[in-house]
């Protein structure tokens, strides 16, 4: 009797809801967790591998998505095979789409060749598209790696004068309200590349991530230029929001100097190539990657020729105001916030 009052309740909470207009249409969840493209091997043994990924989200790339479903095969991994290749058990459930994942996969054969590629499902049963593939490989055969390296220098000039900001919090592209008016800001990083690479690794394709955590402009395109001579990381130090820079101290670079106060740039603003190797529309705060074949090639070159390391500079829009974008710089206090550079190489004959 009680069930059928039950039933009663809700066909009465339904029928009242359908007269007053309410939309009572299920709405089911069709869109798929974004393909995971970053796979990749960052430390091996003789029976083991350790790979990770970028966490892919519930939505494409957004919030998280449900379960990893992890294979290895002994040939390239593609839609057709993903089924029939072996699932290797054990994963973590995924993290927040951006963050960073990892797993060791044990006990496999050094004498085979194993080709990895994974996907993800949301709660509804979409499916992501299946991954690149990384290797493990047996010994003697070339390794596929990635590596990631945090900035070994970075600072902001600003083209009032001699600042600089070589230990502040942030670095600057675009053009703000300064010391003296309007200028420009120009942001500049070094990498030590060779100190962080084997001599003779083949570099893939790198990344360079930044962090933006201010402006009050749009999107803006922010480009990157490789710098063709040297400059300096000083202790100025500007404190606050640090827009308008510290007064330069010995061996900071500032928009006439490489190096204050003694060796200067061959034209004020930097020397550095006219042509832009990456350019990325910045908008909101967040995390922005810049990547390009010219980046791969430049630290290549930086690999195999050291002496020819000079970094990036990153400029703004400079062609209107107020349109400076701030980024979080090597010193900033949230290390998850700062630069960092992302190289994916191989190793090997």
């Amino acid at each position: 009797m009680r069930v059928l009052r039950a039933a009663a309740v809700v066909t009465l909470a339904l029928a009242l809801a359908w007269a007053c207009g309410d939309d009572l249409s299920i709405t089911t969840d069709t869109i798929a967790p974004a393909r995971i493209t970053d796979l990749a091997v960052s430390a091996v043994t003789e029976t083991s591998v350790t790979l990770i990924w970028s966490a892919t989200g519930d939505n494409d790339d957004v919030g998280r998505a449900g379960a990893y479903v992890l294979k290895h095969f002994g040939t390239t991994i593609t839609e057709s095979n993903f089924a029939a290749a072996t699932t290797v058990p054990g994963l973590p459930a995924p993290q927040d789409a951006g963050l960073a994942e990892s797993f060791a996969v044990i006990g496999l054969d050094s004498t085979l060749l194993y080709y990895f590629a994974i996907r993800a499902d949301d709660e509804d049963g979409n499916q992501s598209l299946v991954s690149n593939n990384a290797i493990w490989v047996p010994s003697g055969t070339p390794l596929h790696w990635v590596k990631t390296i945090p900035p070994a220098r970075d600072n902001s000039m600003f083209e009032e004068g001699d600042y600089s900001n070589g230990k502040g919090e942030y670095i600057f592209a675009g053009a703000t309200a300064g010391n003296s008016g309007v200028g420009f800001r120009r942001a500049l990083l070094y990498f030590a590349v060779a100190d962080s690479l084997p001599a003779g690794a083949t570099v893939d394709s790198v990344r360079l991530t930044l962090h933006m955590s201010k402006t009050i402009a749009g999107s803006k395109t922010v480009s990157l230029h490789t710098l063709a001579t040297d400059w300096g990381e000083g202790n100025s130090d500007a404190g606050g929001p640090e827009g308008g820079g510290d007064f330069a101290q010995t061996g900071d670079v500032t928009w006439r100097h490489r190096f204050f106060d003694t060796t200067t740039w061959s034209a004020p603003g930097g020397d550095f190539v006219a042509g832009a190797v990456a350019s990325k529309s910045v908008v909101s705060i967040g995390f922005y990657t810049w990547k390009s074949a010219g980046m791969a090639a430049g630290v290549q070159s930086w690999l195999d020729s050291p002496a020819t390391n000079f970094g990036w500079i990153l400029i703004g829009d400079e062609a209107t105001m107020t349109t400076a974008k701030r980024f979080d710089s090597r010193e900033n206090p949230v290390a998850a916030n700062r630069p960092r550079l992302t190289i994916y190489y191989t190793t090997g004959p």
